[in-house]
């Protein structure tokens, strides 16, 4: 039912993570917790940049990556992709790529986007959109 953008996910390894956020997080039947490759790929990504024996890509394969399913990037969510970002375009509402894979993912797949960054998917039909971070935590830099 839920599928979990890169910075819900992150919390959980996080050097002050969100208690409310993780709670929630821990709470969610296991059954209903997804994510896309795409944030996989952001987690990789950001524990690449760091030094080589820094030990946060082990915590997120030992924290992270066993808490959902992953849903993968193919052709049905390749398309889907396309269509939004052309549409966007045609509208001038650019939206980062990696935020429409994800948010793409989820509408081929009929899940709920759980993200701190509401703004950044409202802007897209149709996708249905929660944010479980505390209102007074709302106002922190985005993730």
């Amino acid at each position: 039912m839920y599928l979990f953008d890169t910075n819900v996910l992150s919390e959980l390894t996080s050097r002050r993570p969100n208690g409310a956020v993780v709670r929630k997080l821990m709470a969610c039947d296991p059954a209903l917790r997804f994510a896309s490759e795409m944030t996989r790929y952001e987690l990789r990504y950001g524990a690449a940049l760091l030094p080589p024996d820094n030990p946060m890509w082990q915590r997120i394969l030992d924290e992270i990556v066993p808490r959902c399913t992953w849903l993968p990037i193919d052709a049905a969510v390749c398309m889907c992709t396309a269509d939004l970002t052309a549409g966007l375009r045609r509208n001038g509402r650019i939206l980062d790529w990696a935020d429409l894979f994800i948010a793409a993912t989820a509408l081929v797949h009929g899940k709920i986007v759980v993200t701190r960054n509401v703004r950044h998917f409202d802007r897209i039909e149709g996708l249905l959109v929660e944010n479980w971070f505390p209102a007074e935590s709302r106002k922190s830099p985005e993730t």
